[in-house]
């Protein structure tokens, strides 16, 4: 699990357009193209070009979506492993 100062931000060469509230992101570096539901997509855009941490990103979506802060937990863990082994984000 990432610590809750973990710096999150979107990889260098990554485009993304959001479509009828979807992400849909391409990875220009590898021709891919990859999809987000709602929620992934909030915090794709939360993420932004400039960056987040772990604990800011946690917060914002806890606030916004009525879930339970352990499986928001889960789901946020599982997005972002998947966004980094993608290399669509960066973690430091």
């Amino acid at each position: 699990m990432l610590s809750d100062s973990a710096k999150i931000a979107r990889s260098e060469g990554v485009l993304s357009r959001v479509l009828d509230g979807e992400a849909v992101l391409l990875d220009t570096n590898g021709g891919a193209y990859f999809g987000l539901n709602t929620v992934g997509t909030r915090a794709w855009e939360l993420i932004g070009t400039t960056g987040t941490t772990r604990a800011e990103l946690f917060a914002a979506l806890l606030a916004e979506h009525d879930v339970a802060s352990e499986v928001l937990e889960r789901d946020l863990a599982d997005l972002l492993a998947g966004l980094q082994q993608r290399k669509l984000i960066v973690i430091s």
